[in-house]
């Protein structure tokens, strides 16, 4: 059983909307916190304003991971467990939100280590493009959970997959080749990029298979593979 089931009750007068709308709201502050850190990237510098936000929103989105979790249990324990399972999977659904949170106040930092620096690196114009891709892929992640989109989602999660390939690709040959002025910082940049990605991806695989395999998504070569691959 997936995820769409559950997605069924969204717009219906039931205890667990209010809970899907918690976890809709954890993904737009996740979009919000990496479109901040997304300016920083294409600036190459770090504003003095977005750092103390970032912690904000940060705080709101662990709230609300707990708000889920705390809501989950008691309508599990008031209602019976037969939404046991959506609950769970909606739990841990929760997770991969709230690291997306993490990884951008990672990124912040990074760049306010290598700032000044970052627009000059060769790398630089492969950073812009990634991001912006990434910041197409949050939308593209709402919209499939949201709608219960399985094409969507196996269409985003494919992407997602093949760029975390890409990911790995450009810091092993920054690693071997030692290119760019900045190549622990940019390496570091990617990994937090590829992070992000998959946590989205994970997202993607719950309107597409059951709880047991959740994180895990069919690759493009027909085998089953997860984002540890």
């Amino acid at each position: 059983m997936v995820l769409k089931e559950l997605i069924s009750l969204w717009h219906d007068d039931s205890a667990l909307a209010d809970i899907f709308k918690e976890f809709d709201n954890m993904l737009i502050l996740a979009k919000e916190m990496f479109q901040m850190v997304s300016s920083e990237i294409s600036e190459g510098k770090i504003s003095e304003s977005i750092g103390p936000a970032l912690r904000e929103k940060d705080i709101e989105l662990n709230k609300l991971q707990r708000r889920i979790r705390r809501d989950s249990v008691t309508h599990i324990t008031v209602q019976g467990t037969g939404d046991l399972v959506f609950c769970m999977q909606l739990m841990s659904l929760t997770k991969d939100a709230e690291r997306i949170g993490d990884y951008c106040k990672n990124i912040h930092e990074i760049i306010s280590k290598i700032e000044g620096k970052l627009k000059g690196d060769p790398i630089f114009p492969d950073l812009i493009d990634m991001k912006n891709k990434m910041l197409i892929w949050f939308d593209q992640t709402k919209r499939a959970f949201d709608r219960a989109d399985r094409d969507l989602a196996i269409a985003t999660r494919e992407e997602a997959y093949l760029h975390e390939k890409e990911c790995d690709r450009q810091v092993w040959a920054l690693s071997a080749n030692n290119q760019g002025r900045n190549a622990v910082g940019v390496a570091m940049l990617i990994r937090f990029f590829k992070r992000i990605t998959a946590h989205l991806g994970n997202i993607c695989t719950s309107v597409v298979m059951p709880i047991d395999k959740l994180d895990y998504f069919t690759k493009p070569d027909g085998s089953l593979g997860s984002d540890e691959d």
